[in-house]
């Protein structure tokens, strides 16, 4: 790799920055015009959630939107499923029911729509799971009676083996023994045809065609149809790419640099916070972005002289490569937890208020506050964060953290209790 001088970096800098604040004076200018990329619905909620929630509020044909049936049989109309039989008109819209993200039915025929438009992982069993929760209810179901909506922003990603546990995927079916139900991808093109479509039908409710817009540009913003191009930002780099190419290798040694920074310090800080001998906290410094880079952790000194070979359960922040997200949750110690049964250790973490969002896998198990609510894309915007206010933000962090520990400390209890139990159980 290219040696480059102190002045050589010096003199890139001052002429990106110089980019980049030209770059911000065009989108000043684009915004003021009307032209930006802001929408409520990319401010309300992240993820799959915002989206499961709007695209339901507009199906339920006793909606807010006062349309009746209109979106939903639009949304038949363009999903191409006019021939499952759904009377509209008598349907009943659900979110989250038994954990399906939207769940249509008329008492007799029933649509599972699971999104995964941000690509998140299936969960094990999950489709196999709503489909059985469905036939459970209704004894006398028969196959054709349910249909599976498998909504993603694109084509590349399809229904994992685990989730269809034993279901394989025919001829616009999922057929596993004597079963075989309708099956359907749709994508988020779909989405915004049906959109459109409805827009059409509406186009004199002002109040209501500006919100449906709204969410439409959410959709194409995700699908990366509408966002401003950065040209000017580009040509600075084409320009100097080798030298952009040595910044950019030391650009993950920053990071990890200043992950340490901030951790340590919320260790120290938390360490003058809590007069409580309950807890040993310790800050764990990082050299590289692991699989799973563990920043800080504190477990309970009540079991520490316990012996149970190392297996313990305590409380960590950490961040997963690949994924953009800051968790703050329980975790195992040790993977020999594997052999004992997870499902008494689930019980006493689901009793608990204080996750948010909870995963499972049948050959390991943890259970997670998801930090990324509060930091989009977590790690870059954390240290982003850290940087625009240093005090402050280890303050924020901080008393998030001793509101958890308060929280979770008779969770920790059990469930130290019942491992210690457990293990000595098959000594």
């Amino acid at each position: 790799m290219t040696e480059f001088t102190q002045e050589q970096y010096q003199k890139f800098f001052d002429e990106f920055e110089k980019a980049y604040k030209e770059y911000e004076n065009k989108v000043k200018e684009r915004r003021a015009r009307g032209i930006h990329d802001y929408n409520i619905f990319d401010v309300l909620e992240a993820k799959e959630i915002k989206h499961s929630k709007f695209i339901a509020s507009l199906l339920d044909p006793k909606g807010l939107h006062y349309q009746g049936d209109l979106f939903l049989n639009k949304f038949i109309e363009v999903c191409g499923i006019d021939d499952f039989g759904l009377d509209t008109l008598n349907s009943q819209v659900y979110r989250e029911y038994e954990n399906i993200d939207i769940y249509i039915t008329d008492g007799n025929k029933h649509i599972i729509i699971e999104n995964k438009i941000w690509n998140a992982d299936d969960q094990d069993k999950q489709i196999y799971r709503y489909i059985e929760t469905i036939k459970k209810e209704n004894s006398l179901l028969n196959n054709d009676g349910i249909l599976v909506l498998y909504l993603t922003r694109n084509f590349d990603k399809t229904p994992s083996q685990e989730s269809l546990n034993g279901f394989k995927i025919k001829d616009g079916f999922l057929e596993k023994g004597n079963d075989k139900i309708p099956y359907k991808h749709i994508i988020c093109n779909d989405i915004l045809k049906w959109l459109n479509e409805v827009k059409i039908e509406i186009v004199n409710l002002t109040d209501l065609n500006v919100i449906i817009t709204q969410y439409e540009k959410a959709v194409k913003n995700l699908i990366n149809g509408e966002k401003m191009e950065n040209n000017l930002i580009i040509e600075q780099i084409k320009k100097n790419y080798k030298l952009c190419a040595a910044i950019h290798n030391n650009f993950e040694n920053a990071k990890i640099n200043l992950l340490n920074e901030l951790f340590s310090k919320v260790t120290d800080t938390l360490k003058e916070r809590i007069k409580t001998d309950d807890w040993e906290i310790e800050f764990h410094e990082i050299t590289e972005i692991a699989n799973y880079t563990k920043f800080f952790y504190t477990k309970l000194k009540e079991y520490n002289g316990k012996n149970h070979d190392g297996n313990y359960i305590y409380y960590c922040i950490e961040s997963q490569k690949g994924y953009n997200d800051i968790y703050f949750g329980l975790v195992r110690s040790n993977k020999e937890m594997d052999k004992l049964n997870n499902d008494c250790f689930q019980d006493i973490v689901k009793e608990s208020k204080y996750c948010k969002s909870k995963r499972w896998k049948s050959s390991e198990w943890w259970a997670w506050y998801y930090y990324n609510e509060k930091f989009r894309d977590a790690d870059d915007n954390l240290i982003l964060e850290y940087l625009s206010n240093k005090k402050l933000f280890i303050s924020k962090i901080v008393e998030d953290i001793c509101n958890d520990l308060k929280n979770l400390k008779d969770v920790l209890e059990k469930l130290n209790k019942k491992l210690i139990e457990q293990l000595n159980k098959n000594l």
